[in-house]
């Protein structure tokens, strides 16, 4: 092969510049029937049984109905309004009982503790995290709850303080050890909820895995 003033090309070259010829000729994107699929037709397929599914037992369940509820002229608008309601006029009014595995009361959180308490958390979140120009912490931002099942009255605490902060409250399991099966799943979880802030309890902040150093380990 040759050029026009007549000197040799190498082969090498020749092809990389076919390669190239013929990448700028394929469609840059696919056809749009690639895009589309027609489903329609299996959409009006009835899925028959599996034979081999279990069949169901006992009667037949029959939706009953019930008493009327009674109005309530001035029902609080939402939990937040309940919350404080109840904590102002029944301070002193047991909202949660923690039992132990024998069913003797171990912890009774009333309505007054439960309200200035939130109140407290709601605080911390928006005025005690990051500084005043840049909060850690906005409202509508979301908010992680690490707190172990034998501790209700602190999860009650930060979801409504969560609540009246107006940050979104997210749950998660509390990892036992590094090796359990959920806590590979809670980075993932946090990240994307844009999780940045957990709160937790201290007793449950001490129990946490930690590293030979006694450092809390980063779960990705």
């Amino acid at each position: 092969m040759e050029t026009g003033d007549g000197v040799p090309v190498s082969s090498r070259v020749s092809a990389k510049i076919q390669q190239l010829v013929n990448t700028l000729k394929r469609p840059k994107r696919p056809p749009l029937r690639e895009f589309f699929v027609d489903d329609f037709e299996e959409l009006l397929e009835v899925q028959q049984p599996d034979p081999n599914l279990p069949k169901a037992e006992g009667a037949q369940m029959v939706a009953m109905r019930g008493e009327q509820l009674g109005v309530v002229t001035n029902w609080p608008p939402s939990l937040e309004a309940a919350l404080q309601r109840w904590g102002t006029i029944s301070p002193k009014a047991p909202c949660l009982t923690t039992m132990d595995t024998n069913g003797k009361p171990l912890y009774v959180l009333t309505y007054g503790k439960l309200w200035s308490r939130s109140v407290k958390v709601a605080y911390n979140l928006l005025h005690k995290l990051g500084t005043k120009q840049e909060p850690l912490v906005r409202p509508g931002d979301r908010v992680a709850l690490v707190f172990p099942n034998n501790d209700p009255g602190a999860f009650m605490t930060a979801f409504y303080g969560c609540l009246l902060a107006e940050v979104v409250p997210v749950p998660i399991e509390v990892p036992l050890t590094r090796k359990d099966a959920g806590s590979q799943q809670i980075g993932f979880l946090l990240g994307s909820c844009g999780v940045t802030v957990a709160l937790t309890s201290d007793a449950c902040h001490k129990g946490l895995p930690k590293s030979p150093t006694g450092e809390i380990p980063q779960f990705k």
